[in-house]
């Protein structure tokens, strides 16, 4: 195991684990933790998670992490069936990589952290880049566990994203989530999304409205594309 990963490990069960098991709304066992969950996190977004932590750009509370531009109250731990005993806890990746995706914002790409939240305001996006005003969201960005998934949102996206709004929502879950982002883009109308995945794997993209209607496309850019300094 990788430094970055041990010392993930070692503070999951030292710190992040009890307190998110024993906060009072909870009472959980810690017993129920799923171990094998922990191998599915890369070194990549260990080691960045652990940076946002450690230069206080979230705080956490009762298992709970929250970011300045942030209502929302992420936990890395997903919750299983309720009937077992002890229940079942196992590691959640994706907000893990959200977390880390805040340090790398703030240390590679020169965000203020007083301008990044997590989630956005009408939910639609796991994280988010706000312009001075902290009003607009110029940043959305959209974090899956898998590569695959980031693929499959892609490419759902680039379908909806060319159509008018629908009445009803896709019934396929993945065209669904992939409709839902075109939504929040037509509701916010960042500057750029980002597609995230695990270790690093991402890909970024200019939002091109088409004049002042409801299309628009994904015109894939490098990764200056993130810099604050693009958005002055």
């Amino acid at each position: 195991m990788s430094d970055a990963l041990s010392i993930f490990t070692e503070q999951l069960y030292e710190t992040w684990l009890p307190e998110f098991c024993y906060a009072p709304h909870r009472n959980y066992s810690t017993d129920g933790f799923v171990n094998e969950s922990v191998s599915k996190l890369s070194e990549f977004d260990a080691t960045w998670f652990l940076d946002a932590v450690k230069s206080g750009l979230v705080e956490e509370k009762d298992g709970f992490f929250t970011a300045p531009q942030s209502k929302a109250k992420e936990q890395i731990f997903w919750e299983g069936i309720k009937s077992k005993s002890p229940r079942p806890i196992t590691l959640w990746v994706e907000p893990v990589i959200t977390i880390g995706a805040l340090a790398r914002l703030n240390k590679e790409y020169g965000w203020p952290i007083e301008r990044l939240g997590m989630q956005s305001k009408n939910w639609a996006f796991d994280m988010v880049g706000y312009d001075s005003d902290l009003e607009h969201e110029v940043l959305a960005c959209e974090v899956k566990k898998q590569i695959k998934e980031v693929d499959d949102l892609l490419h759902y996206m680039h379908h909806y994203s060319g159509l008018s709004p629908l009445d009803i929502e896709p019934a396929n879950a993945k065209e669904c989530n992939a409709y839902r982002k075109v939504k929040g883009i037509r509701h916010s109308w960042p500057k750029v999304f980002w597609a995230l995945g695990p270790d690093g794997y991402g890909k970024i993209f200019h939002v091109a409205r088409k004049e002042d209607s409801y299309f628009f496309s994904l015109v894939l850019v490098d990764e200056s594309a993130l810099n604050h300094g693009s958005y002055l």
